[in-house]
């Protein structure tokens, strides 16, 4: 999973799913994720499963990222239904995590994050919400420092096979890292105690519907209606 990609996606890719409000993206989610959980019906599991393979379509996401993030979770769901050893009930596990997952990287990939952490904070107090989005932020910086010294790390011992030395500088390595996000999270307080604690950057709370959620609201009754007729 490459977490900057997802993240380009999601501020850059135009289609008419990112048009839609957060709020209405969030509820479309926790319906489906509703109404997945409370039902064993393997063919309303791939009816629903193949919806949004039709909007994720209809939106030009690319299923080159999409798809593994929906294989992963149904990987390990597999080996928990190998071991239940009843193939209807083992199905509907991979079924639940491969769409759980499909409805999550859709969401994900076609909202803004500071749109989104807005919405996901919302029971908590707006210093929260910031602490999370500097949180979410500062993966990035961690990810390329991280990257950046393995490279050099790789370059400097060459194709050095293994060893005690290697795996030795490797966890020099990860420590350095621990240091730094330690060191991050200390500037990152700082940071948010010269602007207030809350009085900076603000998160953004948008709890209006608007008009292309009609989309989203009639799926939602579409899914509804396969869910008790199936």
């Amino acid at each position: 999973m490459n977490l900057a990609t997802l993240d380009n996606l999601a501020v850059n890719h135009r289609c008419w799913l990112q048009r839609c409000s957060t709020l209405a993206k969030v509820l479309f989610a926790a319906a489906v994720l509703t109404f997945l959980l409370t039902t064993m019906s393997l063919p309303f599991i791939a009816g629903l499963a193949a919806l949004l393979l039709v909007i994720a379509l209809s939106n030009r996401l690319p299923l080159a990222v999409l798809l593994p993030l929906a294989l992963i979770p149904m990987i390990f769901a597999g080996i928990f239904a190998f071991s239940i050893r009843d193939w209807a009930v083992g199905l509907t596990v991979i079924g639940r995590a491969g769409t759980a997952a499909l409805i999550a990287a859709e969401v994900f990939m076609t909202t803004v994050p500071v749109h989104l952490l807005g919405v996901i904070s919302a029971p908590m107090p707006e210093i929260f919400g910031e602490l999370i989005y500097f949180t979410y932020r500062s993966l990035f910086l961690l990810a390329g420092s991280l990257d950046n010294t393995l490279k050099a790390v790789r370059l400097r011992r060459g194709k050095e096979k293994f060893s005690f030395a290697r795996v030795r500088a490797t966890a020099q390595v990860y420590g350095m890292t621990l240091v730094r996000a330690w060191d991050m999270a200390g500037r990152q307080y700082d940071l948010l105690r010269l602007r207030g604690l809350g009085q900076g950057l603000k998160i953004s709370r948008d709890w209006h519907l608007r008009s292309s959620d009609l989309i989203l609201l009639a799926a939602i009754l579409l899914i509804g209606m396969g869910w008790y007729f199936v």
